[in-house]
């Protein structure tokens, strides 16, 4: 009989609910670890259908308890909700007490799974995109979120860092229909496409309105940001286009997308601020809807 795979899921928020119940679907055995007693994790699918994840503390998690009923070794892979950077050294330590095989990183930001490696050194890195969307509902003794995955996409798409250039085939094998392979270029080319837009979002503290009348910097912003991290020469769109995205978007995704939007965008906004730092520090031209774009951004931290 195969062992079930054994996967950790480190926080207990809207993410981790929906990775929680995408994984738990391949056949594999998933917790969630949270600093909380007593915390209920709950996913809810575009289809009504409820899991519970099961939740762990962190002093389990370093007594070895999410290993399984006395398996062998370590989890399989350890799913990094926050930035590895900015997990408590108690909470990094005990992480690594799981002795993670491997280690998804679902933060975007340019250098995060270098931090990973360099914290988790017996253990391979990749980069977890997500390609879900998760939107909290209640916060609390219980998170309830619901999620949604575009058809024909996987929840998230990993990405080979140096030192593990097989892991994302490995992962997709491992966790089909959940985890995909996508270059790394395709994905930088998604976080490009959407940061800047993030970022005035986040400016406005999520007013959707007033964003909708705000398109035309962070365009600009991308486009510079474009060249910066891609090396590609891109125009930016004209502002009645994007709204006719997010017009399309909001009519697809079944919840309260500018909602959810405004919500998310906010609550991460200082990520996109590391986010816009790092294209501007990648070249020497000058970038003037991205400055103007930082400058406000971080006037508003």
């Amino acid at each position: 009989m195969t062992e079930r795979r054994r996967v950790l899921i480190q926080g207990a928020g809207a993410v981790a609910a929906a990775a929680g119940a995408l994984l738990s679907g391949t056949g594999a055995e998933v917790r969630a670890a949270s600093r909380r007693d007593g915390v209920i994790l709950t996913a809810v699918a575009p289809d009504g259908a409820v899991t519970h994840v099961p939740v762990v503390d962190y002093a389990q998690v370093e007594a070895g308890e999410v290993r399984g009923s006395g398996a062998p070794g370590g989890v399989d892979l350890l799913v990094l909700t926050s930035a590895p950077g900015e997990l408590a050294p108690e909470i990094a330590t005990a992480l690594a007490a799981a002795e993670p095989a491997a280690i998804g990183v679902t933060s975007p930001v340019i250098g995060d799974a270098a931090i990973a490696q360099r914290m988790f050194p017996g253990a391979e890195v990749a980069r977890l995109a997500p390609g879900l969307l998760s939107f909290a509902t209640s916060r609390g003794t219980e998170t309830r979120a619901e999620y949604w995955v575009p058809p024909l996409a996987p929840a998230f798409a990993a990405v080979a860092v140096d030192g593990a250039p097989d892991l994302p085939r490995r992962l997709a094998a491992d966790y089909p229909k959940v985890v995909g392979r996508t270059p790394a270029k395709a994905a930088d080319a998604v976080g490009v496409l959407m940061v800047p837009y993030a970022a005035e979002l986040a400016v406005v503290g999520g007013d959707w309105p007033t964003f909708l009348r705000r398109l035309r910097r962070p365009g600009r912003a991308m486009a510079e940001a474009m060249r910066a991290d891609i090396g590609l020469p891109v125009f930016a769109p004209p502002p009645i286009v994007v709204r006719a995205v997010l017009r399309q978007v909001d009519r697809t995704v079944p919840f309260d997308f500018p909602k959810f939007a405004g919500n998310h965008f906010v609550r991460h906004a200082e990520q996109s601020l590391r986010i816009l730092d790092a294209w501007r520090a990648m070249t020497p031209r000058v970038t003037p809807a991205l400055d103007s774009l930082r400058e406000d951004l971080a006037a508003v931290l």
